[in-house]
């Protein structure tokens, strides 16, 4: 179904359409809420008809999964989902990623508290001494005489790293154990995770009495806190089921808009953890059985699942089971049992889970209510406080890192309504200082980096950018050698209110290959960046994913900074005019922009609603220094570390806000997240430049 606007509102499937559309208009239907709102909106049906029941219901899921329609039930974004990648190697790594992929690899999961998993493993990797590092270790010898049976990335190494000297890694990567010897290793983690811990423990208990027996205690009290922590981990499995059956038990209650599910697992008889999920249910009645949720969780999450028991336990029966069913088999490649249970423990079970989804959704609601207001609030306060016109949307935060001036970076970080967006993050590798740190020209390069373009997309807010016209024609053929009537390429003009200020013309010589031409500004207007505005308009304007300019060498520069590169060899469709312009003009080159190699970057675009500076007076003199060069208005304040003080443009004193501040904790929190961002890039930078140092003097 799609609205007014063309965007789709709902996808659905029906075994017998017409009586569905009937169904849905007829005038004495006793409808929901939300079918009510979702027909009031409907301007069109699409229809698509496939040849099985199977076909439509994967059909539907896709399609949900696409375009997300705002009345269909969906499943929060899986991105915040993890696995555990167990990978397929001779000594696997064990990973926590957010996708499964056909790599060969064991996937387990998916896990709702990433947390709880990294905190697993930490345990796990000091009991069982797996490796965590990156390396690419391939087994080469069948034997284990020489210390150095193994290929790392067609290089041995020489030494381990110090997981291996501080007892936290077996060390594979200098052959201190064989594929099969590691295999156990990762046998026991599978089957922690499955529920079956016992080897674990008994290992576990073996190390902590041997310790004790040659009176080391220090040892020994270390191993017994292992096992207690693990303990710790596996708590919950307090249910036991003497069939020692696997099964997932499934259930949800709605409210507000949303549908809070739980699922608890059960392997071997044991209940080895519990998941939570939330689905957007718009408009939903909290007190009835709604099919539709349940059946799209139940697509949702098992499309997700890397471990499927054969019995499902749901607490109601589904209108369309046989297709639900037909679905889980095809993903899980078995057979499996949806149970609704009336009494008994299962039944148990269920209203078990049913509570602690209730606990899940008042958990929720409260702490969405509270962050919510919390960072509504300090936005109000800190537009207040800095008397800012526009609501504080977009906070963006900049800061500087560096090792006595060595491998200088800047950050980049984007609050979005309170909230961290790091798909707008952005990293500087600063090229003003070398070895001499000085924080306020890494500054100044940082903002001029970031802000240069913004200033550019001010300026020129203006200026017309569209196809020529008859009225141009005088204007195109006086300033430039052509003949519009005769003429094989498309003209565009740039305009600012009805003055001509320059033009360009872009010819295309087959579908893969187009050229700019023509390009010429009035004299009057010339240093403005008028003729980066009018190329930057006609590649877009472009229909070719490659784009060519050939000009005098002395050009050069010019079209580099644009992000044009210069090619040898040109393609046949312009050889003859690369000829041509070489024998008239000589010095000519030919450049090239790929548009597969240069998106458009969303983040720099935006403009923020207020910057904040990581410093003092100093910096933030930096920033007016830059906003006032490119004559931009825009808020911007530093923070200084130390007593938090927060610097605003002409104002001689500092602001100083209660710690508990909820504005001074939102500036406090993108603070932090820019010095973050940027030590981390200073780390990874220096430990490449070590990595590369020691390969060169190896």
């Amino acid at each position: 179904m799609i609205d007014k606007d063309g965007k789709i509102i709902y996808i659905g499937k029906a075994k017998d359409l017409k009586k569905r559309i009937r169904q849905y208009f007829q005038k004495n239907y006793e409808h929901s809420t939300r079918t009510k709102k979702l027909l009031e909106n409907v301007e069109d049906i699409k229809i698509i008809a496939v040849d099985s029941d199977l076909e439509a219901i994967i059909l539907e899921h896709n399609l949900i999964k696409e375009f997300k329609p705002k009345y269909n039930v969906i499943m929060k974004d899986d991105k915040n989902y993890v696995y555990i990648k167990i990978t397929n190697e001779d000594f696997p790594r064990i990973q926590i990623v957010r996708r499964v992929e056909k790599d060969n690899a064991k996937y387990i999961g998916p896990k709702t508290a990433a947390h709880k998993v990294e905190d697993t493993l930490r345990i796990l990797k000091n009991t069982l001494l797996f490796r965590h590092c990156g390396l690419d270790i391939k087994f080469t010898k069948e034997n284990l005489i020489e210390p150095h049976n193994v290929e790392i990335s067609k290089k041995t190494i020489k030494y381990p790293c110090l997981d291996f000297y501080t007892n936290r890694c077996i060390g594979p990567c200098i052959g201190k154990c064989t594929p099969e010897e590691y295999k156990k290793i990762i046998i026991n983690i599978e089957s922690f995770f499955s529920g079956k811990a016992d080897e674990i423990f008994k290992t576990l208990r073996e190390q902590m009495n041997h310790y004790a027996g040659i009176r080391n205690f220090e040892k020994a009290a270390k191993t017994r806190d292992k096992i207690k922590k693990l303990e710790d981990i596996l708590e919950k499995q307090k249910v036991s089921d003497p069939n020692q059956e696997d099964k997932d038990i499934i259930n949800y209650c709605v409210t507000q808009g949303k549908a809070y599910f739980n699922l608890f697992q059960i392997r071997g008889g044991k209940l080895i953890g519990q998941e939570n999920f939330t689905l957007s249910a718009l408009d939903v009645d909290e007190n009835s059985q709604n099919q539709e949720i349940l059946e799209e969780f139940l697509k949702q999450y098992y499309e997700l699942a890397t471990d499927i028991p054969k019995e499902i336990l749901i607490p109601h029966n589904l209108e369309n089971e046989q297709e639900i069913k037909n679905f889980v088999d095809k993903v899980s490649a078995k057979k499996i049992h949806f149970l609704v249970p009336k009494q008994g423990i299962k039944d148990r079970l269920l209203e078990m889970s049913l509570n602690n989804a209730r606990i899940f959704a008042d958990r929720q609601k409260f702490s969405w209510r509270t962050q919510d207001d919390l960072t509504e609030n300090a936005a109000k306060d800190l537009k207040k406080l800095l008397r800012i016109k526009n609501d504080l949307k977009r906070i963006e935060c900049y800061d500087i890192s560096h090792l006595s001036g060595t491998e200088t970076v800047g950050s980049m970080i984007v609050f979005f309504q309170g909230v961290p967006k790091q798909s707008h993050y952005r990293k500087f590798k600063l090229r003003t200082i070398e070895n001499k740190p000085d924080d306020y020209k890494s500054m100044e390069e940082l903002l001029t980096r970031r802000f240069s373009k913004i200033a550019l997309q001010v300026q020129q807010k203006d200026y017309e950018f569209r196809s020529s016209t008859k009225k141009d024609k005088n204007f195109i053929e006086k300033n430039n050698k052509v003949n519009l009537e005769k003429t094989d390429r498309d003209f565009y003009v740039l305009k600012k209110n009805i003055k001509q200020l320059g033009f360009i013309g872009i010819k295309k010589h087959s579908d893969k290959v187009s050229e700019l031409r023509n390009l010429w500004v009035l004299k009057s207007e010339r240093g403005k960046k008028l003729g980066y505005k009018l190329i930057n308009e006609a590649i877009k304007k472009s229909k070719t994913k490659r784009v060519y300019a050939i000009c005098r060498k002395k050009l050069k520069d010019y079209y580099l900074m644009l992000g044009f590169e210069e090619i040898k060899k040109t393609p046949e469709e312009l050889n003859e005019r690369y000829s041509y312009c070489q024998k008239k003009y000589k010095n000519m080159i030919c450049l090239l922009y790929d548009k597969n190699k240069h998106k458009p970057d969303e983040s720099f675009s935006k403009i923020p609603d207020l910057v904040v500076i990581d410093g003092g007076k100093g910096q933030l003199s930096v920033a007016n220094k830059i906003f006032a060069q490119f004559k931009l208005d825009i808020p911007h304040i530093a923070l200084a570390k130390e007593m938090e003080e927060i610097f605003t443009p002409g104002k001689a004193n500092s602001i100083k806000l209660p710690s508990n501040n909820e504005a001074l904790k939102l500036i406090q929190r993108a603070r932090n997240e820019a010095h973050r961002f940027a030590i981390s890039f200073n780390q990874q930078l220096r430990t490449k430049k070590m990595f590369e140092s020691g390969k060169t003097s190896s």
